[in-house]
């Protein structure tokens, strides 16, 4: 099986990534722990793991395709093993885990030979993550902020100028998160509207509740 570093797609470097599908999708620098038992997981944990101790920065790297409902996406998180917090008796490991970036796949392989484990050739994915806000979704957030003026939330801490600012505090569940980083264009817009729109709905019925007034 071709293993040669790179190859090109549509005018962009692919290179080939270990790939572990799971329901994570995480934005540049946040963490998240995962707990490895399936044998294919662990001989790719003990690799990222000799890279780290190493300090061989680029073979500490896998991707995380996004997995939801049954269905891998071809996008997903690139990560990093940022440490091993517990190596249990049986050989499973507890671990922590960072993005650095964003990938899609171009070529799948459901096992990556002489590996037990997947993996692909993907390229980089810019997903635009420091695009500006539209007025109209600065509107909404400024309505957001208002009700949460209310609440003891330090409004300093919600920074709203980019996609990846909302993002990092709306607390999106991770299929919703996905779609919305993964769209562009109007698609993009109409989601991120939907999403404020709903959030703006709940905190204003969370505030009728306080105040004693019940929804129907």
């Amino acid at each position: 099986m071709d293993q040669s570093p790179y190859l090109k797609y549509m005018g962009r470097p692919a290179f080939h990534l270990p790939l572990f599908p799971l329901g994570v999708f995480l934005l540049p620098g946040e963490r998240t722990g995962l707990h490895i038992f399936e044998p294919r997981y662990r001989q790719l944990v003990a690799e990222l793991e000799a890279a780290l101790q190493s300090g061989t920065e680029e073979a500490n790297r896998f991707g995380i395709p996004f997995f939801h409902e049954d269905i891998t996406a071809s996008t997903g998180t690139i990560a990093k093993l940022v440490e091993v917090k517990k190596t249990h008796a049986n050989g499973r490991k507890d671990i922590v885990v960072e993005c650095v970036g964003h990938f899609e796949t171009r070529r799948f392989e459901s096992v990556a030979n002489p590996k037990l484990y997947p993996g692909g050739h993907v390229v980089h994915m810019d997903m635009c993550l420091t695009t500006p806000l539209e007025p109209q979704h600065r509107a909404q957030v400024m309505r957001i902020k208002e009700i949460l003026s209310s609440r003891e939330v330090d409004l300093d801490q919600l920074h709203g100028e980019t996609i990846e600012d909302l993002t990092a505090w709306l607390g999106l569940p991770p299929a919703h998160k996905h779609r919305l980083l993964t769209a562009s264009g109007i698609q993009r817009t109409e989601f991120l509207s939907s999403i404020l729109r709903w959030t703006l709905l709940i905190l204003q019925q969370e505030s009728k509740v306080e105040k004693g007034f019940f929804p129907n």
